[in-house]
């Protein structure tokens, strides 16, 4: 099964804590809106998948106009936490079910928004 989501990827970011409680600020904050906005529009019959998955992401972060830089800087691991997180409850249960995954990012072509395509599969134990 592949997704493709034309949301422009963001590297979740540290939750700020206050003594109201923790929260996110800046982009994440507005990623986790609109995947949550996103995905209750798209997920509308679909039962979140329950066993264990493989997953493959794509992410194509919009490139500035300038830069120097071959890929975005921002960790894999950090695009895939804001991405797996905005998914829990919507294509799956829980990110916890992920045991296998790969992650490519890269920049999206000149002047393109950016976007991010996501493969499940259920895990085959070897």
């Amino acid at each position: 099964m592949e997704w493709v989501f034309p949301l422009s990827p963001v590297a979740a970011s540290r939750p700020r804590v206050s003594r109201h409680g923790a929260y996110f600020t800046g982009p994440y904050k507005q990623f986790r809106k609109d995947m949550a906005e996103f995905c209750n529009d798209t997920f509308t019959d679909w039962e979140p998948l329950e066993y264990l998955l493989t997953v493959d992401l794509g992410l194509y972060i919009r490139q500035p106009k300038k830069t120097k830089l071959l890929v975005p800087r921002a960790d894999n691991d950090n695009f895939e936490k804001a991405v797996w997180d905005s998914l829990n409850g919507h294509l799956w249960v829980d990110d916890t079910q992920i045991v296998e995954n790969h992650t490519i990012k890269q920049w999206a072509e000149k002047g393109e928004d950016g976007y991010f395509i996501i493969g499940v599969s259920k895990y085959e134990f070897t």
